[in-house]
């Protein structure tokens, strides 16, 4: 954790805000200024508004670009994120339930050894890699590492149910498992009812048997405006009628319900009752490679399936200030607005309309992402610009380089290069058991070792999943970390999602 200012003086953004503020919606020439603790201060025209005091001497970060709030990942499996997407050989019928897809032959070798084998091996440099991605799809925050070690607050990526915004207190649940007896019951409801928030994968699946799901949470008083469910894709509009009037938020990740079970989410159903409505982008080997990602897939459904349904202010909605306000965290992050944390996502200007911009931009148009106004990940020059700790740089894709910060002195384990990161996953892949020795070693003993534990139960050596031996499981190539040929090559042969996913990859072609 960082201890005292984040930053080395205040600083000063300036470019085209998109505030997602209903009082203050857009600035064309605006100004946001923020403090050494990563909070704005001020959201200004820069211009015709006078800068507050105190910042006669801030760093200037003139983008020349468009400045949204930071993206937040409102479901994910963030361990799973080395590997890539997944087909599983022969299979010709989407699944119906959550609980068949891991029973298929291929996903122990394919999916459940590879990935236990990089946690236990470098847990460490899986995160580094994992979170890296998400930052350069624009993403700040992320769920689904509630089992992946020590969390850096406020660095890299805010870890949703680990993130107490420096007070020391934790405010967002999660269940990977089904709710059961009373006490449990009895605990979440008093948490909820205390403000704390509640997130759980519900009705997964196109299953009508699902539905059951629904009705014990409901029975047990569980619905709440704190409770977020994940994917309710077996759910319909009697469901969402009755959900509403207790308030509440759903997850929708398209791109994985499609892969795994050619449906997804009654959306318009969902909105036709109330609903909020975050995305998430779930995992790699089904989904999307980052929130931006995902934000396409949305596109995609709503134009060809929703007949345009949601506007493209909407989708944005989708991924910013709408799993704020799930949370809780409206006073936090999901808007540009005084007293909010600086975390920020600036995009070069593609498209007239700003929302469609952001639902349109690729990787390639990601300039900078700070997070607390700590510049994270961008171009070198407005990473300079905003006093960026050891910036190094990253290849991100040919022809695509940019500037990451994962070294920071005054933060627990940031202290590997991001060549280092690659590195050591890559001799994890070519010889498992010498990576964890070497692992162990660099961290002065088994004791100071991070291993992460993949949070799907059946993949959880100490559940039900398998013990992974290191000398013999195979790990295939990491995953890329941005959308590419391979990947839209992928997407073309696998068959459950119908073809829907295939047009997605004109999105990516430019001229």
């Amino acid at each position: 954790m960082v201890q005292g200012p984040l930053l080395p003086a205040p600083l000063v953004v300036t470019g085209h805000l998109v505030t997602f503020d209903e009082a203050r919606p857009e600035i064309v020439d605006g100004a946001l200024y923020i403090d050494t603790d990563g909070l704005i201060v001020a959201v200004s025209d820069a211009v015709s508004d006078p800068p507050p005091p105190g910042f006669e001497h801030a760093n200037r970060v003139q983008t020349g670009a468009v400045v949204y709030p930071g993206l937040i990942d409102l479901h994910n499996h963030i361990a799973y994120n080395c590997l890539s997407l997944w087909i599983a050989p022969g299979r010709s019928a989407p699944w119906t339930a959550r609980d068949q897809w891991p029973k298929d032959p291929d996903y122990l070798p394919s999916i459940s050894l590879p990935v236990n084998a990089l946690c236990k091996a470098n847990g460490k440099a899986v995160l580094k890699y994992v979170e890296t991605k998400a930052v350069i799809g624009g993403v700040t925050a992320i769920q689904g590492s509630s089992k992946v070690g020590r969390p850096f607050e406020g660095w890299m990526v805010r870890n949703i149910e680990y993130e107490t915004f420096r007070t020391g207190r934790v405010g967002v649940r999660q269940a990977v498992f089904a709710l059961e007896g009373s006490e449990e019951f009895a605990r979440t409801k008093a948490a909820l009812d205390a403000g704390e928030a509640f997130v759980t994968h519900l009705a997964e699946g196109t299953d009508a048997a699902l539905v059951a799901e629904y009705d014990v949470l409901e029975a047990n008083a569980i619905l709440g405006p704190r409770f977020v469910g994940i994917h309710c894709t077996a759910l319909g509009d009697a469901q969402f009628a009755g959900w509403t009037a207790r308030g509440g938020s759903i997850v929708w990740s398209p791109f994985s319900n499609l892969w795994l079970y050619g449906a997804t989410t009654d959306v318009a159903a969902a909105r036709a009752r109330g609903m909020r409505i975050c995305l998430g982008a779930d995992w790699s080997p089904s989904g999307s490679k980052s929130l931006l990602g995902e934000l396409k897939v949305a596109d995609l459904w709503n134009r060809e399936r929703l007949g345009g349904l949601f506007s493209d202010q909407d989708l944005c909605r989708m991924a910013t200030c709408n799993p704020a306000d799930a949370l809780g965290w409206e006073d936090r992050l999901g808007r540009l607005q005084a007293g909010l944390h600086a975390d920020l996502l600036v995009l070069a200007r593609r498209e007239e309309d700003v929302y469609r911009n952001l639902v349109t931009s690729i990787e390639a148009d990601v300039l900078l992402v700070t997070i607390n106004g700590y510049p994270m990940y961008g171009v070198s020059s407005l990473m300079s610009a905003g006093a960026a700790v050891s910036p190094e740089p990253i290849s991100v894709a040919p022809g695509l380089d940019r500037v990451v910060s994962l070294r920071d002195a005054r933060i627990e384990d940031a202290d590997m290069s991001w060549s280092e990161v690659v590195d050591a996953l890559e001799h994890v892949r070519a010889d498992a058991p010498a990576a964890r020795v070497a692992a162990v070693t660099a961290a002065g003993g088994a004791q100071n070792h991070l291993a992460l534990v993949p949070d799907k139960p059946w993949d959880d050596p100490s559940k039900r999943g398998p013990q992974v031996d290191l000398r013999t499981v195979r790990i295939g190539p990491l995953d890329s970390l941005v959308a590419d040929e391979a990947y839209f090559d992928a997407i073309d042969r696998a068959r459950l999602h119908g073809g829907v996913l295939s047009g997605l990859r004109a999105y990516y072609e430019r001229e």
